[in-house]
């Protein structure tokens, strides 16, 4: 599955690969939310939460949780990330903008 909502990496099945590994990564985990706080400054902020699939929060140590966001930009540079915040879901392979928590 692709990308939907404009949203695409150039490959697909880069996301596809990244949801796998990710699920990999986060056991239990269904999705995770990346936003920018402050996209202006030179060195943003990155907020990430994970959630299950009842959408409730899951721990991710912080070295961690930076990582996965930053290999979410990197595999999807064109996505808008200091416009909004976005959303992965590791089951579908799906990025999308939403309210991220």
């Amino acid at each position: 599955m692709g990308c939907k909502s404009g949203i695409s990496s150039p490959d697909p099945t880069i996301a596809n690969r990244l949801a796998g590994q990710l699920s990999a990564l986060l056991p239990g985990v269904a999705a995770v939310d990346v936003r920018l706080q402050d996209p202006r400054t030179p060195w943003p902020h990155l907020r990430f939460t994970a959630v299950d699939e009842r959408q409730q929060a899951v721990h991710v140590p912080r070295a961690k949780a930076l990582t996965i966001a930053r290999w979410l930009i990197r595999s999807f540079p064109q996505a808008g990330w200091a416009t909004q915040p976005m959303r992965f879901d590791l089951r579908t392979a799906v990025l999308s903008g939403r309210d991220a928590r």
